[in-house]
């Protein structure tokens, strides 16, 4: 508070009409082991049904909050897990080649399937989801950016009803913030007294919010930096670009206007993982007064393979603080690349 002055005020309206929410889950799986246990396939399919589902609704901001917690509706996830386990290589001597490798992909199907007031809302940072029957929890709910005005520098937008007036009525479904599928690739391999992991990860089919965008790609918000794209901008007539013109005053149809200029795919493959090792012989560790000792060097999200164009694709700054503001960057922390080095042994 300003002048050191304490205040007191409330954070959240208290509902006395919640319930719990619930579940029902089925599930069928597989466990198969073939050639004496050198493959492993782990599969299950599964249909999950929540009802009383509770969601963060929009209320009127003159109420003194702009969200209350309610049972909206039900909600349904249906998907199918597979794992792959493989020994690839595995030597008779203790200290021989062993290679294995370990698979796992995942697919997730989510829909609401019902809300008790019949009636989609908006969620997310700037209101940019929705939750409707039909669609997916919380999917990207905007204007369709279409192209920018050769002529005039201006953002054309998709006119959805045709009535010639660029509102709120002309916003569409542009994606889903949820993978298609997703999933992990393990190999460990040793040799003596080598031992190395590499671990990949990767997310396929959802799209993500640069928030960022919205400031970092607009002159009206002069006292942000600016993306490198801006400088491809229109700026006489003929121009042949998929940036407006520079406007400081808002002039150009696109400052402060969010549509589908500002979603990305999200799809990526990160090697996340690297870790080489080393067991020091017993005669040496011996010497040294310790057993079972190791030594390794480590490395984590060492390279992101994405068209996205932010810092990490996986990064969620939940700016809004709704459970459904999902898949969102705002000026968000990217993750860190790190490097370590250990031992690891016994007295």
């Amino acid at each position: 508070n300003y002048a050191d002055v304490a205040g007191l005020g409330q954070i959240n309206f208290g509902n006395p009409d919640l319930r719990w929410e619930s579940t029902r889950e089925y599930d069928v799986g597989l466990d198969l082991s073939l050639f004496d246990g050198r493959v492993t396939v782990l599969g299950d399919w599964y249909q999950k049904v929540t009802e009383d589902l509770l969601l963060s609704r929009p209320i009127t901001s003159t109420s003194g909050q702009t969200t209350v917690l309610e049972n909206v509706g039900n909600m349904e996830n249906r998907g199918f897990e597979l794992g792959l386990n493989t020994v690839n290589f595995q030597s008779q001597s203790g200290r021989g080649f062993k290679w294995f490798t370990d698979f796992n992909i995942s697919w997730n199907k989510n829909k609401v399937t019902k809300l008790f007031r019949d009636e989609p809302f908006p969620v997310g940072l700037y209101s940019t989801s929705r939750v409707e029957v039909g669609h997916p929890l919380s999917a990207f709910y905007t204007l369709r950016f279409d192209s920018v005005n050769s002529q005039t520098g201006d953002a054309v937008f998709f006119d959805k009803n045709g009535d010639g007036n660029i509102n709120a009525d002309d916003r569409v479904f542009i994606g889903s913030p949820h993978p298609d599928y997703w999933g992990g690739l393990t190999n460990q391999m040793s040799w003596g007294g080598f031992d190395l992991r590499t671990f990949f990860q990767f997310a396929q089919g959802h799209m993500i919010f640069n928030a960022i965008g919205v400031f970092a790609d607009d002159g009206g918000y002069y006292n942000d930096n600016k993306f490198k794209r801006v400088l491809k901008r229109w700026q006489k007539p003929g121009d042949v670009t998929t940036e407006p013109r520079a406007s400081w005053d808002g002039t150009s149809g696109l400052a402060g206007q969010i549509s589908s200029k500002y979603f990305e795919d999200g799809s990526y493959i990160r090697l996340h993982e690297v870790t080489l090792g080393y067991r020091l012989p017993a005669r040496v560790a011996g010497f040294l007064g310790l057993q079972e000792t190791r030594v390794y060097v480590s490395g984590r999200n060492l390279k992101t393979w994405t068209d996205y164009s932010g810092y990490s694709p996986d990064v969620n700054s939940n700016g809004s603080g709704s459970n459904t503001a999902l898949s969102t960057e705002f000026y968000a922390y990217p993750l860190a690349r790190t490097f370590m080095f250990g031992i690891s042994g016994a007295w």
